[in-house]
């Protein structure tokens, strides 16, 4: 039976050009736009105002465009009819996207790349799904179906602060998660790392974010001996120019062993702290080893150094009370903690020689900075001392001085 549209619901496809205002200005759609789906959002309001707000509708893309079937039909038997696709099965969807997104004529107007596809196909994603795994993330999954918005907009689920939670869904659900073997919950693990710190507290959308280590379509865990390339590449290049100088490089991507996460974890990154280099070789090294010497002689070297800056930054403070110029003493003791700043890299070379470079510029800097302004107080010291004898002496002349004229009288 064919179902028809009733009169009085006919007279108001009339209106259909016209939606209400929208709440949010950014959100509000030029009645051509909202137009241009057709009549498919009379039984599917909720479908209809999410793509009224999506780019897709800003670009004149209509239902039928991925559905298929007739928009401008007034029966839902000849709107559903010759071609038209509802619900699409995963595998589809990517074949529907790709459709337009593949294609060099399309895309080019908006200086978008066409190899999008390929790269899903390649990713663990595209892996899984061409052995039949319907769990696996397509591009509905982190993209919306209706409502896909622009990377730049900041209610987008590509939005780089809102990425972590986007692939939350998925790799942040223990179901998921057990069921494909996983050892952590990644979403859980990456919000209490420094980089989410930086990313969700402090806003900063440098920060790494899901995308930035594994890639965006090509997502893929990295291999062993490309970790150093995935965090040394862009973000921690001192950090990888060391490391790759150093014995770990060749033989823990020999063993098996990613770089980089096997001392840092992969998700559940921590703050850099200069202790850790007296504990982390334990991990790997036994108690005695050349290593973990080696591993506790570094953190002896920092520490020693630091120390000195520190009793330095402690005088400075204390002349200041006195008064005393600090400026040059305050500008040299930047340089010293820029030198322990470089001390951390070096250490990745797991070589004394390096590290003592950067310390031992440090040490000398915070050790002459204390020498000159105990210096300074000494002789400062020295003159309060000689200036409270000379004022004794005169208090006691002046006393004698009476006294004697005292007795004449």
């Amino acid at each position: 039976m064919r179902f028809a549209i009733p009169a009085a619901l006919a007279a108001m496809l009339a209106l259909w050009g016209t939606p209400a205002a929208a709440q949010d200005d950014t959100a509000a759609v030029p009645p051509a736009v909202a137009a241009a789906e057709g009549r498919c959002g009379t039984c599917h309001p909720k479908e209809r105002v999410q793509f009224e707000r999506s780019r897709h509708a800003q670009e004149r893309v209509r239902c039928v465009d991925c559905h298929g079937g007739n928009a401008d039909a007034l029966t839902v038997g000849a709107a559903h009819g010759a071609g038209f696709t509802g619900k699409l099965a995963k595998p589809a969807i990517v074949r529907m996207c790709a459709s337009c997104h593949s294609e060099e004529q399309k895309m080019r107007a908006y200086n978008l790349p066409v190899d999008q596809l390929a790269l899903y196909q390649l990713s663990g994603h595209g892996v899984r799904l061409a052995k039949g795994d319907l769990r696996v993330a397509v591009c509905s999954d982190c993209h919306g179906a209706h409502d896909i918005l622009t990377v730049r907009d900041t209610r987008s689920a590509t939005y780089p602060l809102n990425v972590p939670r986007t692939c939350g869904k998925c790799h942040g659900d223990s179901t998921t998660a057990a069921g494909r073997g996983a050892k952590e919950n990644v979403f859980a693990a990456y919000a209490s790392s420094v980089h989410a710190r930086a990313l969700l507290d402090q806003g900063n959308a440098h920060a790494p974010t899901c995308t930035s280590c594994h890639g965006v379509h090509g997502a893929a865990p990295p291999q062993y001996g490309d970790v150093n390339k995935v965090c040394g590449g862009a973000c921690h290049t001192e950090e990888r120019r060391y490391f790759t100088a150093g014995p770990h490089d060749q033989r823990m991507a020999a063993k098996g062993q990613p770089e980089c996460a096997s001392c840092h974890s992969a998700h559940a990154i921590g703050r850099a702290k200069p202790e850790r280099l007296a504990t982390v070789c334990a991990d790997c090294h036994t108690a005695g080893s050349p290593e973990r010497a080696l591993g506790e002689k570094l953190w002896t070297d920092y520490r020693s150094a630091a120390q000195d800056v520190e009793a330095a930054e402690a005088l400075a403070a204390k002349a200041e009370a006195v008064p005393i110029n600090t400026d040059d003493y305050r500008a040299r003791l930047e340089e010293a903690r820029t030198y322990l700043s470089e001390a951390l890299p070096a250490a990745h070379s797991v070589t004394q020689d390096v590290v003592l470079v950067p310390t031992q510029r440090a040490r000398s800097v915070g050790r002459e900075v204390q020498s000159e302004i105990r210096e300074k107080l000494g002789r400062i010291g020295a003159n309060k001392l000689l200036l409270l004898v000379l004022w004794f002496y005169v208090g006691l002349t002046i006393v004698v001085v009476r006294r004697f004229r005292g007795d004449r009288s």
